[in-house]
């Protein structure tokens, strides 16, 4: 399932070579997924109302070309699998300006639960949030 997220670089997500520094496009990814989460799912204020949070098990990237301030871009999302507890996502950033991919990337999430202040893996997604399990579960098929 792709999905897409477009905005502008900001002025601070740059270094002093103009050109957006490389730790930003974790950030650009989150933002991304974020909104993804938000259009597809629902916001991850309510996931954290619920006592779930997705932490990041791993995240790989490349760079391609550069982004620069005030640069056009949009951001590809696609889901590409989710096995009941853990999910991953694909990346591609694009400056829409010139429609060159600048970064390709990937991040692999879990769901966890709070139990007494600790968060754990939540291997139980199933039954104590059937609609939300669903609801990715299709996601992940379409």
């Amino acid at each position: 399932m792709s999905w897409e997220y477009s905005r502008r670089v900001k002025y601070y997500e740059t270094d002093r070579m103009g050109v957006v520094h490389h730790s930003n496009y974790l950030r650009i990814l989150e933002d991304a997924r974020m909104e993804w989460f938000r259009d597809n799912v629902m916001s991850y204020c309510e996931l954290e109302h619920n006592g779930i949070i997705i932490p990041a098990i791993s995240a790989t990237g490349r760079f391609l070309s550069f982004l620069r301030f005030d640069d056009n871009f949009k951001v590809i999302v696609d889901f590409k699998e989710f096995s009941g507890v853990k999910m991953t996502f694909h990346y591609q950033v694009i400056n829409t300006d010139t429609d060159k991919l600048c970064y390709e990337g990937e991040t692999s999430h879990f769901f966890a639960s709070e139990d007494n202040g600790d968060y754990k893996p939540y291997f139980a997604m199933r039954k104590k949030f059937p609609d939300l399990y669903n609801r990715v579960k299709q996601l992940s098929e379409n």
